[in-house]
């Protein structure tokens, strides 16, 4: 197929015009990830291509992860290209130690955690993901035994949170094959550079793009798969309606806990059961991923049976007849000083009316569990109860707000809805 830059071009200004009209809002900034590679070199090209046209900022984001020798150099050539092109470049450095667990997920998550701290609160972050990244990833979790949710395709917005913000990330080339992206920087006349980890067999990714090119030879092609994985994608959007329809039938959000009722949630297919449960952990605990299935599977199997189980920094138990999911208080954030508009477990937003002076928040505990009076302990459930936030002068109870209407002091739950959140993740 030949190669014409104006379509190219064309097809990706429409792909972020008819992002940017599709928000709410107006972005403060375009954050743009851009290494030596030659994926988001050409992304570096096209945007700037595009904001030439427009009034909005664009910073170029480069990390030096200081995981080989060259990052520094890569960092380097980035940023004399933004000079020339007159665009703002930050090198952002990752100041790692040993490593332990999976390199490239501790690395990716560095990258991300390190590019939202540098962009404006409001901003979109622009990735150089691709068609060949889209069959890859499918391949790498195929080959994990994942479900729909697994070998969906990488959507092109999906939303990330570090700390008490999210991050909204675009990637506008899921459409666009590496060749064609490489075409792009020999009409511009640019080189790129080639990570040597690319040819590295050590890497899973390097595996499977061999096996990609193999699987060419039997008619599966990285455009069949991404067809694929857009099938799957659809499949997961129609389950998280589905999920959603049910959490509004028999489910409820109670003191940050989520509830469902036993008798309806039985009768569920194994999926949804998956699908509720793993968002409520994910929801309450505020991790990044979901748990694994097994687990899920391990706590499904709990409710039945009427047990409690624990997990990914929840509790899941049986109580009137309904399931709830709670935080586990030993899972919380130890200790952080008081003041207003605090969050606290990245849950719960303190609104104070008064001084807050030598006041700090932790969960009530078992401790702060012994101040209250027995007629207050039987409005909420113990497990529920002792993981509420509380104020506290050192180690004495000062207020338990949530049961006392005329305090001073109230703890909002700074959440998006679990409704949402079940169409959304």
């Amino acid at each position: 197929m030949s190669f014409d830059f104006n379509v190219i071009s064309s097809k990706f200004n429409k792909k972020i015009d008819n992002f940017l009209d599709s928000l709410s809002y107006n972005p403060a900034a375009l954050g743009v990830a851009v290494s030596g590679g030659s994926d988001s070199l050409s992304l570096l090209y096209l945007i700037n291509s595009w904001s030439n046209k427009k009034n909005l900022k664009i910073i170029i984001l480069t990390v030096d992860h200081n995981l080989r020798n060259g990052s520094a150099d890569e960092a380097l050539y980035v940023g004399e290209l933004c000079n020339k092109l007159g665009l703002i470049h930050k090198t952002l450095f990752w100041a790692h130690e040993d490593i332990k667990g999976n390199l490239s997920a501790s690395a990716r998550e560095a990258r991300y955690r390190l590019m939202q701290n540098s962009i404006p609160s409001g901003a979109i972050l622009i990735t150089g993901h691709t068609l060949d990244d889209q069959a890859e990833t499918f391949l790498m979790r195929l080959r994990r035994r994942s479900g729909v949710d697994g070998l969906a395709s990488m959507a092109e917005k999906s939303c990330l949170s570090f700390g008490n913000d999210e991050m909204t990330i675009f990637r506008p080339l899921l459409d666009f094959e590496r060749q064609t992206l490489r075409n792009v920087l020999k009409f511009y006349e640019v080189d790129w550079i080639e990570d040597p980890t690319n040819n590295d067999q050590s890497f899973e990714r390097v595996r499977v793009r061999d096996l990609l090119a193999r699987c060419v030879e039997i008619g599966i092609d990285k455009s069949t798969i991404s067809q694929t994985a857009l099938l799957m994608q659809s499949a997961k959007t129609a389950l998280n309606h589905f999920a959603s329809d049910c959490y509004e039938k028999f489910g409820s959000c109670n003191n940050g806990d989520i509830i469902f009722d036993f008798d309806e949630f039985s009768k569920q297919p194994l999926d949804i059961k998956r699908r509720l449960i793993s968002a409520a952990q994910k929801w309450i605990s505020n991790q990044k991923y979901r748990p694994r299935l097994s687990q899920v599977d391990a706590l499904i199997n709990s409710i039945d049976e009427k047990v409690t189980f624990s997990g990914s920094g929840t509790i899941c138990y049986f109580h009137n007849n309904s399931i709830r999911i709670t935080r586990e208080a030993n899972a919380c954030v130890c200790e952080i000083e008081a003041s207003n508009d605090v969050i606290f477990d990245r849950r719960w937003k303190l609104i104070a009316l008064e001084n807050c002076k030598d006041l700090t928040i932790k969960c009530l505990g078992e401790d702060g569990y012994t101040f209250l009076e027995p007629g207050i302990r039987k409005k909420i459930p113990y497990k529920t109860i002792i993981a509420l936030p509380a104020l506290f002068n050192d180690n004495n109870l000062i207020n338990f707000p949530f049961l006392d209407p005329k305090s001073k002091f109230k703890f909002n739950l700074c959440k998006q809805p679990f409704n949402q959140f079940l169409l959304d993740h």
